[in-house]
Formats: C-alpha cells, sequence, structure tokens
C-alpha cells in the first residue's frame, strides 16, 4: 500500500553499513497466492517480486500480498532451529517496509518438513502475535472475492455474511483482482481464504494512519540496517530498537488450529498473509508486504527483558508526523483489555495495576475502564504488580463528549450471564431503566433499545460477532456502562 517510488528512493540512499553476508536467508519460494489490491498484476505485486525476496535484502525489492487472506510461502535449504541460545529466544526475522504511521500486519505461519520431502505437505502452525490474546481477534475467518473484471472495486463476502469491497484506485491503471496471465492457478470468477483476521489500528484525521500492533507480525516494525540481520531486535520492548529491526518471531510461539502450544524444534516452511481487512482512501487497502527472511544467529551473550504488558488501546491521532498519541470522546468509557505476557505466553499472574496522572480528565477503574471526564490530556500506566518496572503508558486525548458523562451507580443493579451467548438480561428494581445501548469498542453503537421504566429486561445478541461490548443503561436521571462479553 506504500508508495514505492519514494520508498525505493529511500532505500537506495540507506546503503548497508555492514555486508549482510554469512547469513541464512529463505532459499527458494513455494507459492504465492495474493489477495486482490492495488499493486496485484504490476510491480510489487507480481510473481517476480515474489521472487526477489528469497536471498539477501537488495533495495527496492519487495512483494505485495494485497487485501486480507493473501499470502507468499518460502522454504529453506538449512532448518531454522528453535535455539534457546537465539537472542531474545527469538529464531527468525521479516523484514518489510514500515515506517512510524505505516504498519502493515502480516501473520507468520510455520511447517516442519518432519517427511523429509522437502514440500509443504504438513500442518501449519500460527504463531501466537500480541492481538492473539485479545478478544477483537477473529479466528477461523474467511473471506472469497468475486471477480468483477475490469476496472473496478472487488467484492467480497465473509464467513460472517459481511459485503465489502477492495477499492479499486484508478492512478494505479490495472485490474486488481488477479489475473489468468500472472496467476494461472487463481480461479477466475471467484477464490476464498481463511484464517486469523486482526482489528485494524487504521484510524483518518488529516491523514490515514496505520498504526504499529505490539509484537509477532510482519510488516509491522522498521528496519535497523546498521546491525547485521542475523542480530535480531527484542520484540517484548515495544519502541526500543536494540538489534536489527524488522519482527522478530519465536518459534515456540506455534500453536495448532484449536489454539493449542506446538512443541517444534526447527522449521522448514514460513508462510505469511495480510491480517486485516482495511481500505484506507486514498492510500488504498492495508496490504503486508515482505522484502526478506533472515535466521537468527545463536548468541547467549544477547539478553534483555521477555516481560511485557500487550494491550488494546483507542484509536491512535491522524495526523503527520505520526505519534504515539491516542483520542477518546468525553463521557464514553474505554475498556482496556491487557495481558502480561512471558516470552510470548500468558503468565500465570495477570494482576496489573492502573493508574492516571490526573483524574480531573479522565479516571481508570482497578479493571482497566477508562471513564473520561474532561477535554484535555491525561497519561494512563499499567504496571504489572508481580513486577512494576514491566509497564506500558498510553498518552490519550479527550475529545468534546459525545455520550453522557461519568456514570452514576445504580442500586442492586444485576446484569447476567456474562459471558453471554445469545442474549442477557438486566434487572434494576429500584433505578429503573428506560434505555440500554450496546457498544463495540471502536465507540460504534450496535443497538439500542428504549423502555418505559423497565424493572427487568432481556436482549437479544442477533447479529453481534464475539467479543467484548459496552452496555450503557440509562434510567430517568442515571446512566452505567457494563463490559459484556459475547461468545
Amino acid at each position: 500500500m506504500k508508495q514505492i517510488y519514494i520508498l525505493c528512493t529511500f532505500l537506495k540512499i540507506c546503503c548497508l553499513c555492514f555486508s549482510q553476508t554469512d547469513i541464512q536467508y529463505a532459499s527458494k519460494l513455494i507459492k504465492y497466492v495474493p489477495a486482490p489490491g492495488q499493486f496485484i498484476n504490476k510491480s510489487p505485486g507480481l510473481p517476480a517480486n515474489a521472487q526477489k525476496i528469497i536471498g539477501k535484502l537488495d533495495p527496492g525489492d519487495m512483494v505485495s500480498l494485497g487485501f486480507w487472506g493473501g499470502y507468499v510461502v518460502v522454504g529453506f535449504d538449512t532448518p531454522i532451529k528453535n535455539d534457546p541460545k537465539h537472542p531474545y529466544g527469538v529464531d527468525f526475522t521479516v523484514f518489510g517496509n514500515p515506517f512510524l504511521g505505516s504498519s502493515e500486519p502480516g501473520i507468520v505461519m510455520v511447517m516442519q518438513d518432519k517427511n523429509g520431502n522437502g514440500k509443504p505437505d504438513e500442518t501449519w502452525y500460527e504463531l501466537q502475535g500480541s492481538d492473539h490474546w485479545l478478544s477483537t481477534t477473529k479466528k477461523n475467518y474467511t473471506i472469497t472475492y468475486t471477480n468483477p473484471h475490469g476496472k473496478y472495486n472487488v467484492p467480497y463476502v465473509d464467513s460472517d455474511g459481511k459485503r465489502g469491497e477492495v477499492t479499486y484506485m484508478p492512478y494505479h491503471g490495472q485490474e486488481h483482482y488477479p489475473l489468468s496471465t500472472n496467476f494461472p492457478d487463481i480461479n477466475q470468477t471467484s477464490y476464498s481464504f481463511t484464517g486469523t483476521k486482526l482489528k485494524s489500528k487504521t484510524n483518518h484525521g488529516t491523514i490515514w494512519v496505520n498504526y504499529e500492533f505490539d509484537y509477532g507480525y510482519a510488516d509491522n516494525k522498521p528496519i535497523n540496517r546498521r546491525i547485521p540481520f542475523d542480530q535480531p531486535d527484542n520484540p517484548y520492548t515495544l519502541y526500543e530498537l536494540e538489534g536489527c529491526g524488522g519482527d522478530a518471531f519465536d518459534i515456540s510461539w506455534a500453536m495448532d488450529n484449536k489454539g493449542n502450544p506446538v512443541e517444534l524444534d526447527q522449521i522448514d516452511f514460513i508462510k505469511i498473509y495480510n491480517g486485516v481487512t482495511q481500505n484506507a482512501g486514498a492510500i488504498g487497502e492495508v496490504s503486508c508486504e515482505v522484502a526478506c527472511i533472515a535466521a537468527v544467529k545463536p548468541n547467549s551473550h544477547i539478553t534483555g527483558v521477555t516481560d511485557m504488558i500487550i494491550s488494546n488501546h483507542p484509536p491512535v491521532i491522524g495526523q503527520q508526523p505520526a505519534k504515539r498519541e491516542f483520542e477518546w470522546p468525553q463521557g464514553l468509557p474505554f475498556p482496556f483489555e491487557a495481558y502480561v505476557i512471558s516470552k510470548g505466553k500468558k503468565n500465570a499472574n495477570q494482576s496489573i495495576i492502573w493508574e492516571t496522572d490526573n483524574s480531573s480528565i479522565a479516571t481508570i477503574s482497578s479493571e482497566g475502564v477508562l471513564h473520561p471526564k474532561a477535554q484535555g490530556t491525561v497519561t494512563i500506566t499499567a504496571k504489572w504488580q508481580k513486577n512494576r518496572a514491566i509497564r506500558r503508558e498510553f498518552k490519550i486525548i479527550i475529545t468534546p463528549a459525545t455520550a453522557n458523562e461519568e456514570p452514576q451507580q445504580f442500586q442492586d443493579l444485576r446484569l447476567w450471564p456474562n459471558p453471554a451467548r445469545n442474549r442477557f438480561y438486566i434487572k434494576s428494581p429500584h433505578d429503573r431503566i428506560t434505555k440500554v445501548c450496546i457498544y463495540n469498542l471502536s465507540g460504534q453503537k450496535e443497538a439500542e433499545q428504549h423502555y418505559d421504566e423497565a424493572e427487568k429486561v432481556t436482549i437479544e445478541l442477533n447479529g453481534l460477532t464475539t467479543g467484548i461490548y459496552l452496555i450503557e443503561i440509562q434510567s430517568q436521571n442515571k446512566t452505567i456502562v457494563k463490559r459484556l462479553i459475547v461468545q
């Protein structure tokens, strides 16, 4: 999705300070099946571009994967070992072309050639990135694209029955659905992908910004070309750049299709596919790009922190230059969903302390629910109770109100069951219910019901996907917001 010509010029200027030789790179292209997109059927969305990501990183070489699900598969002549002597426990690095404000996450899968036939004909295992743990991540998701047979938007329908389109970008000039002349194995009527869909972190203010994910996705963190590509960055330090940059992966993050951990001592194949469904206005779809893959060199002397807090957050501010600042409206609660991660796995101790630096602007509950009270800037801090050095901060701009202000307490209010599947109930014997609204974590209203001072109401969950929702309950003179998990 990024403007390739600007990038190529930048890469040519930034010559390598190290000779990136004696490094194990991907050695063979196995398969390239892009989804529709603005660069498909032209560079960098051609089979020839996929071939160029094999071997060392050369300026301007990369391949675009198109919209959600598009993928590339590469192999290695020598297996990549899951070696505890690798720095931070990570085993390989994927390089793309991201920069702050332009991250386009690719989900990574691995396979071991157990039968030794040199073909990726066994089981693929997804590597758990940071957002694997969040309720907004959708597993077993499917998209089917239909060929519009021309220079038009490419329609699709997903496994939730929702319809959408990959936006046609006329300044590129070519059809966006993969043509048979370039991709003879792609059906020219329709084709499908199945996998994991991440919640997009794209927001639009004065400019479109694709915010970075915490860790564990390709084309997410920038390259540091001053360090050899077999000396990885630490994925658990978020904003620091200790090694070669790019996105480092630990084979021990592997899981089966039910989410169970899988132990692999080595891998032979890597698959990367675009993880989000997002059009971004004038800059086109959010599309993961892959430039190079390199194995990590063992070095037990390089150590660093391997605990971290991962979390969702309010939308990033859409501005240039991009900043790590977020925005949320006054009066509308925002529920943080945070977890302590140790070496890519959930720690047994999930006790997190939440703090605000300005309670007159916003408070935050012990459960991590932000309550904005007034316009202004507030910093919210999450600390691990076991080790308070493990922390992260969120600088949030509270914007003008779009909902009621600080909620008041109801007497003897009950909401059950929670988690809920098909429906849930609310009972308020003293403060009778006049309205119930359901919001998703982006602040969008999903449903609204009005009542004539009801003591008990039943809310059907028709059409709501699994995840966390905010339930706003109103009486004649009070408002309260509860968090509901929908399964």
